[in-house]
């Protein structure tokens, strides 16, 4: 069978339009749709691929808010932060920008981020039903 050659580029316009007019449809939602990232330090990648996913998220339709935090920030201060985010409800869903400083444990950090909230899916609870393919959390 011979390759099929996809223009990845012009599938992903598609897919972001589709989005954007299925956002647009809820119109004046009491709570509409936003995505938190949770960035700590100042890694170039890091800040790159952070401000891909922002413009991404604005070209769609959904609020986008960046938490940066000092690549010194402690392990119960991101907690918090998580937290925080975890707790509010005007963030649907959030990333925690990996990877983390050497000192933060990074699976705990994982593990505080509410699986609903989850939006990498990294959560132990998450990858499980991943694993389990068609499970509901």
């Amino acid at each position: 069978m011979p390759a099929t050659i996809i223009d990845g580029k012009a599938i992903a316009e598609t897919i972001r339009g589709e989005l954007k007019t299925e956002i647009e449809s809820v119109g004046s939602a009491p709570l509409p749709p936003c995505l938190a990232v949770i960035i700590v330090g100042e890694r170039k990648d890091s800040q790159t691929y952070v401000n891909l996913k922002h413009k991404a998220a604005v070209e769609v339709g959904i609020k986008s808010i960046k938490v940066e935090l000092p690549d010194t920030v402690s392990q119960e201060d991101l907690e918090a932060r998580i937290s925080e985010l975890n707790e509010n409800p005007e963030i649907h869903g959030f990333i925690l920008q990996l990877p983390l400083p050497k000192h933060i444990d990074e699976a705990r950090a994982l593990e505080k981020v509410s699986p609903m909230k989850d939006v990498d899916g990294l959560h132990a609870t998450n990858v499980g039903f991943l694993h389990c393919r068609g499970k509901e959390p």
